[in-house]
């Protein structure tokens, strides 16, 4: 399927920060949104989680998006790739959602360490 070239050209740029600093670049691609995030500062060599919280400072339930595990270094590339939007807008009313980025894996994510700024 093609998409317009002035749609396929749309993107958001964000910033995580908190242990270390994070930027997120959300390109639209139609039906589908493609997340890039360039993660930074975390401890390395350690498996961590991108999701998505209904609470500003990151707490409560965490919907994964993205499993990653960092370099020695503390940072990574992470993709992903899907409806995004949809994920989003199923939300209940107009509850706005924050990218979060936590240690441990997607079924048991530990405390938030990074949250959308």
């Amino acid at each position: 399927n093609l998409v317009p070239l002035a749609q396929a050209g749309m993107k958001i740029q964000l910033t995580l920060s908190g242990t270390g600093r994070s930027q997120v670049t959300l390109f639209d691609q139609g039906q589908v949104q493609i997340l890039q995030a360039a993660v930074a500062g975390l401890s390395p060599k350690m498996p961590y989680v991108l999701g998505l919280s209904s609470h500003a400072d990151g707490s409560g339930v965490i919907q994964p998006l993205a499993k990653f595990m960092t370099n020695p270094a503390g940072g990574a590339i992470v993709n992903t790739l899907g409806p995004l939007r949809q994920i989003v807008s199923d939300a209940k009313g107009d509850m706005r959602r924050y990218l979060v980025i936590a240690p441990g894996d997607p079924m048991m994510p530990g405390a938030v360490v990074q949250v959308q700024k």
